[in-house]
Formats: C-alpha cells, sequence, structure tokens
C-alpha cells in the first residue's frame, strides 16, 4: 500500500490545519490548557432557548439550527464556494464582528441603566437584565461563529481548493450568525421599548 495519498494530505493546507487541530485537542485534554475552550458560550447561548421549566426547545434548536444546514445545502447546489464568494463573506462577517462588539458595549450600558434607573419595578427590572444577559451570550456566540467563518474563509482563499464541504460548513455557520441574529434584534427590542415605555 502506497503512503503517496498520506503524505499528499499531510504537506496539504487541510493536512497542516488537522495537525494543528489535533496539537490544540492534546494541548486541551492531556495538558489542561483551556484558554481557547469556548464551549462554555455555546452552552450558554443554548441555554437560552429553556424554557420556564428548564427543558430544551427542540422546536427552536431546529428553526435556529437544522433549517439553516438546509438553506446552506440548497445555496450550495446553487453556487459552490468560490474566490467572489470568500471576499464577500470576508466583508460582510468582519462588518458584523464589529458590529456585535459595538452591540456588546450598548448591553452592558443598558444593563448599568436598568439596575440603576428607579422607574423600573422589581419584575420589569428583573426580565430586561434576563434578556440582556440572553442578548449578551448569544452575541458572543455570533462573534465566536464569525471568527470560524473568517478563519475557514481565509483557509479555502489561501489554499484555492474549494471543497464542497468545506463550502457547506462555511454556507451552513454564515446562516446559523444570520438568524440568530434575529434573535439577538429581538431580544434588544423587547428591552428598548419597555424603557420607550416607561420615558
Amino acid at each position: 500500500m502506497s503512503i503517496e495519498p498520506f503524505k499528499n494530505f499531510i504537506c496539504s493546507p487541510y493536512g497542516i490545519l488537522v495537525t494543528c487541530l489535533l496539537i490544540l485537542l492534546v494541548g486541551r485534554f492531556v495538558f489542561k490548557k483551556k484558554y481557547m475552550n469556548c464551549f462554555e458560550i455555546i452552552k450558554k447561548h443554548l441555554d437560552c432557548f429553556n424554557s420556564k421549566n428548564g427543558k430544551t426547545s427542540y422546536v427552536s434548536i431546529f428553526l435556529y439550527f437544522v433549517i439553516p444546514l438546509f438553506l446552506a445545502i440548497a445555496v450550495l447546489r446553487i453556487r459552490n464556494i468560490d474566490t467572489n464568494v470568500i471576499n464577500l463573506l470576508t466583508i460582510i462577517v468582519s462588518i458584523l464582528t464589529t458590529m456585535f462588539f459595538t452591540l456588546l458595549t450598548l448591553i452592558l450600558d443598558m444593563r448599568g441603566k436598568v439596575k440603576a434607573s428607579r422607574e423600573y419595578n422589581a419584575g420589569d427590572a428583573s426580565l430586561s437584565l434576563k434578556l440582556l444577559k440572553e442578548v449578551y451570550y448569544s452575541i458572543m456566540f455570533e462573534i465566536l461563529l464569525s471568527v470560524a467563518i473568517l478563519i475557514m474563509c481565509f483557509v479555502e482563499l489561501f489554499a484555492q481548493q474549494f471543497y464542497w464541504l468545506c463550502g457547506l460548513v462555511i454556507y451552513y455557520i454564515s446562516f446559523v450568525v444570520l438568524t440568530n441574529l434575529f434573535i439577538v434584534l429581538k431580544r434588544i427590542f423587547k428591552v428598548i421599548d419597555k424603557d420607550l415605555e416607561d420615558d
């Protein structure tokens, strides 16, 4: 059996990426280095889909995480990832990432205002603080996905391979970012709307 295909894969950009990922996993699980551990961000975001009794809303999970997969498959069948798509996605995701960081500052300001305001009664304040906390987790999740998209786009752009699986993953994560953006917008709207009602 020839080792030439294995050697070619190891020397390819994807082989180097897989090797780096394996080294990071060894650092995480063997040497217990948790600097890059982002699982808590994902867990906190998924907790936002829990109902009042603590059960996970599978309908919400389906709508916000499975439907984007079907959208990604449909778009991939229309157009595979290429240099033009990657350039466009990189620009859009860069703008969104900047907006998400700006929203984080807004959330912290709104939280301070809600906590300090005497116009909020206890029920309204706790609801607004809960919504702001959920928005914070959702924005952190969106930033995490945006960084993942940018990394994959850079790899695809420099490698110039454009495999369909990488295209599917990039499209999927992009649609997850877009669908979850509606969650962020609605929660911010609820808090600001309540604040405007009290004025």
